[in-house]
């Protein structure tokens, strides 16, 4: 009875255990999966491992990130590079957790790398590592040979190359051995010299035997056999002889009667190359033409390399001539023979330019061309010019003298002169573009600088109360040994909003201290016509007078002519106010040659021309005019018609007004820049 229920007890033991059980294990079930969902959710934006292969660099740490995080970065980081596979552990910090994780490296790949094709001398064995390059795997490679060349018998042999790393990964490599004691061929270039026994072996041997290699086959491009001893064993090899070398030849002038036959090879001289050449037209002259050609000749060798020459080529019957450079014309007598024709012209030609000219030229009517070649074999002509020069104060050599030569010179000094010294010689050499020399060798004398400058255009003047005044216009220094020189003005005793005469006093002092000194007297007038109403008649006359299209010295001439031809003259003309003279002038069409000055001079204002008003010295009579610069020099511009046009005065010299009145435009010249002495030709250089 006691046993039965003690069973029962136990029954009800294992009842109540696994109802217990039963009620338990979902319950913790539930939390595991709970805690693995915690888990999950704690960790699972971060990759338990990640594999690479060996040899690669380690990755960031964004390979073990499966979302973005803005503070991740490894807490204990892989290494760079892995020598072996295996497992090795990381610790990623990421969202302000360490996540633990694993870089797997794993070697999967099998080596990799290129046969080497190669020629070895009999009785040379190489190792298999010799015949690969460019071995890649990321752990230790062993190199066998699988089929090794029998590297003791000539002959080409395939070697295989076993290629196993650490892993257990193997690859197979491939390549050529040729096992020589001589070259198979050897290439030599045409007309090169021939090449040494060295040249056909493949090792070192004590005794050669080379079969002859001789001249004519180094000029003819082919294939010869050569034979080859070497310590008793006989080989063949080849000598390849290659024509790379295109030719080469220079192109001639050639002149030819109308209707000769020309070749080519008469076109071209200095031929080289080291095997026979033919000659061959790029294209068929036209023997018809009597203009100059430029021909193409085509040289080509035995190697058929090829080059192109050009040559000129001229049908013509007048014969090719040489000339001495000069600046002379070219006269037609230099060109044909007397007696060999009845009428001949020929082109203006000045033979100053050294080279190949052709000229047209006609003959009793029928056009032809000529070859006329200016050489230039003469030196430059030097002389020394005499001017003051000055202690201290170098100037370029083209200073001290003047050079005569067709051509463009050079002048220098051959060695640089002593400026502290008085007196001395110098050497000047010239050289022209021909290369033509010549040299001058003279005393040299230099004086101390003890003359002040020059102060030009500083004249008394009349100014309008209440306007700028334009203190430096027309105000220049210049200085002998210095050149032009800055210039001081004090006009601290001007007071221009009041009329009155007040003194201006300028000063220009140069490098050795010598100052020039001069006082004048600027007057100032109440205007009667303002600045604006003066702009506005200048605008509607320059309008009337000049084009778009005109040059500075179109527009000068025209502005000229206008005021000579319209403006009559009458001895009338208010000489304290010029502006107002000027639109008086020019709306009236009368006055007198202060008139003509003061609306030229309005005019004038309105182009890049540079003026200078001019008063004639004379006690008795006075008469205005100016001097007028527009990059040619300065020249005298009298526009004033007083003696019914014979007294035309536009840009001329001092020379030329002395011829017409020796009174008439007299001036001091020391108030004024000096004016240009070659006669103006309309602005296209002096």
């Amino acid at each position: 009875m006691k046993q039965r229920e003690t069973g029962e007890n136990q029954t009800q033991r294992h009842s109540l255990w696994r109802s217990v059980l039963t009620g338990i294990l979902p319950v913790f079930a539930l939390a595991l999966a709970v805690s693995f969902v915690l888990l999950c959710v704690a960790y699972g934006g971060v990759r338990p491992s990640v594999t690479i292969e060996l040899g690669e660099d380690s990755p960031e740490v964004d390979a073990f990130l499966r979302k973005d995080f803005s503070d991740a970065e490894y807490l204990s980081a892989p290494e760079a590079h892995y020598t072996s596979a295996g497992n090795y552990p990381v610790r990623v910090y990421a969202d302000g957790r360490t996540v633990p994780a694993v870089l797997k490296v794993r070697d999967t790949q099998p080596p990799a790398a290129a046969g080497i094709d190669t020629t070895v001398p009999a009785g040379k064995a190489l190792s298999p590592d010799r015949l690969i390059r460019n071995l890649r795997d990321g752990s230790v490679v062993k190199v066998t040979y699988e089929s090794r060349p029998d590297f003791d018998a000539v002959g080409d042999y395939e070697a295989v190359i076993l290629l196993e790393d650490a892993s257990g990964n193997s690859s197979r490599v491939f390549s050529t051995v040729h096992v020589r004691t001589v070259r198979d061929e050897v290439i030599a270039e045409a007309g090169g010299p021939a090449p040494d026994a060295d040249a056909f072996l493949v090792g070192a041997y004590a005794d050669i035997t080379l079969s002859p290699i001789t001249d004519a086959m180094l000029r003819e491009p082919g294939e010869y056999p050569i034979r080859i001893t070497t310590d008793g064993i006989e080989a063949e090899s080849r000598l390849i002889v290659r024509d790379t070398v295109p030719p080469q030849g220079e192109g001639v002038t050639f002149i030819a009667a109308p209707g000769e036959q020309i070749r080519p090879e008469q076109l071209v001289t200095g031929i080289v190359d080291e095997t026979e050449v033919t000659a061959s037209f790029l294209s068929e002259p036209d023997p018809d033409s009597l203009d100059s050609q430029t021909v193409g000749v085509v040289l080509t060798d035995r190697g058929g390399n090829e080059t192109t020459v050009y040559a000129t080529l001229l049908f013509t019957n007048v014969k090719p001539v040489e000339i001495e450079a000069r600046t002379a014309q070219l006269d037609i007598s230099e060109l044909l023979e007397e007696g060999t024709y009845t009428e001949a012209s020929l082109d203006p030609f000045i033979p100053d330019d050294p080279g190949l000219h052709v000229l047209a030229v006609t003959i009793d009517g029928k056009r032809n061309l000529a070859l006329v070649e200016v050489r230039d074999t003469t030196p430059p002509e030097i002389k020394t010019v005499n001017a003051k020069r000055y202690l201290n104060t170098p100037v370029d050599a083209a200073a001290l003298v003047s050079v005569t030569d067709p051509t463009e010179t050079e002048i220098s000094f051959v060695s640089e002169p002593d400026w502290t010294k008085e007196k001395q010689e110098v050497t000047v050499a010239a050289t022209d573009s021909s290369g033509n020399r010549s040299e001058k060798t003279f005393t040299l004398k230099l004086v101390a600088d003890t003359e002040p400058p020059h102060l030009y255009g500083v004249n008394d003047r009349y100014c309008y109360t209440g306007e700028p005044v334009a203190y430096f216009a027309e105000v220049y220094a210049w200085d002998e040994c210095d050149g032009e020189v800055d210039v001081q003005v004090d006009a601290s005793k001007v007071n221009s909003e009041k009329s009155g005469d007040y003194p201006v006093f300028y000063t220009a002092t140069d490098k050795a201290g010598n100052t020039a000194r001069k006082t004048v007297f600027f007057r100032f007038v109440t205007p009667q016509v303002d600045e604006q109403r003066a702009q506005e008649v200048a605008d509607k006359y320059i309008a009337k007078i000049l084009t778009d299209d005109m040059t500075l010295a179109e527009q000068i001439e025209a502005i000229y002519n206008y005021i000579f031809k319209n403006l009559r003259y009458s001895a009338r003309s208010n000489k304290w106010d010029w502006r107002g003279e000027a639109v008086r002038g020019l709306t009236t069409g009368r006055g007198d040659c202060f008139t003509a000055y003061a609306a030229a001079r309005l005019l004038l204002e309105q182009t890049d021309a540079q003026v200078v008003a001019v008063q004639r010295m004379s006690e008795t009579s006075h008469h205005y005019w100016m001097f007028v610069n527009i990059g040619t020099g300065w020249y005298h511009f009298d526009a004033c018609n007083a003696w019914s046009g014979k007294k035309r005065c536009f840009m001329w010299t001092d020379a030329q007004t002395r011829r017409i009145s020796k009174s008439y435009w007299r001036y001091d010249k020391t108030l004024y820049p000096p004016v240009a002495t070659e006669p103006y030709n309309g602005g296209n250089g002096s």
